[in-house]
């Protein structure tokens, strides 16, 4: 891993944002992901929280339990040897996805509009790996990175009021997992059948920062069989795992 200028940012007076970079990449988060295993280590006293994003990590703290100058001194004690640290292979999560229909309305706009035909964007669509660079906006929803550029559109102009849980989407150059119901902008190409967050189980999300999801196309017999499996509990996803080596680089 390059060596990363780290910069400490107060945010109100009982957080601070260690940046680490400005730019979102696979190297930057993969030093967010560091910090945030390097710093739950230590179970630092009084801090409450953290929350990673694509390139930053927002620690909160109680200030009558520590002082903020004591905290940045453990942090950048604990960030000096961030080089020499390795986190564990990375997950890759298989997403079964029924693509067009009425589970994909907009299949063949995102098509028309890339030049292609539906078949090629739903092999382009499951040809890549996507790390997940964080979760948020709703409950198990994950921002995910490495969508082929080809297939890449605009959201639409007017939102949907109620988009299905499980649609799988594409906004800009990015795709993505609707985990509940929701209002949202994404052109909608398929569905999967698995459940993305689960407050009644442990753990509750799917997927988490530093996994990556590896989509493939069913067909409508399938995403059945698989949406009964989901809702008895008997059906496993399938999870694989791809090569680490330290530095940001995966093979």
């Amino acid at each position: 891993m390059k060596e990363v200028t780290l910069k400490y940012i107060p945010s109100g007076d009982s957080a601070f944002i260690i940046k680490a970079g400005d730019v979102i990449s696979e190297e930057v988060n993969l030093v967010v992901r560091k910090l945030l295993a390097r710093f739950e280590e230590e179970n630092i006293p009084g801090v409450t929280d953290f929350i990673p994003s694509y390139n930053e990590l927002m620690v909160c703290y109680d200030p009558v339990t520590v002082d903020y100058r004591q905290l940045l001194g453990i942090f950048k004690k604990c960030a000096a040897d961030l080089g020499a640290m390795t986190l564990p292979d990375a997950g890759v999560v298989h997403v079964p996805v029924l693509y067009g229909g009425e589970e994909g309305p907009d299949l063949h706009y995102v098509a028309e509009y890339n030049g292609l035909a539906e078949e090629d964007v739903i092999r382009i669509h499951s040809s890549a790996d996507c790390l997940v660079y964080m979760l948020g906006f709703t409950p198990g929803f994950c921002y995910l990175g490495g969508m082929d550029k080809r297939i890449a559109t605009p959201r639409q102009e007017t939102p949907r009021l109620k988009i299905p849980a499980g649609s799988v989407g594409i906004a800009g150059e990015q795709t993505g997992i609707y985990p509940m119901e929701s209002p949202g902008g994404w052109q909608l190409i398929g569905l999967t059948p698995l459940r993305l967050f689960n407050p009644d189980s442990k753990p509750e999300f799917l997927f988490n920062a530093g996994d990556y999801i590896r989509f493939y196309p069913i067909d409508k017999d399938e995403f059945e069989q698989i949406a009964a499996g989901v809702a008895d509990g008997t059906y496993q996803v399938r999870r694989t795992q791809k090569i680490d080596n330290g530095d940001g680089n995966r093979t």
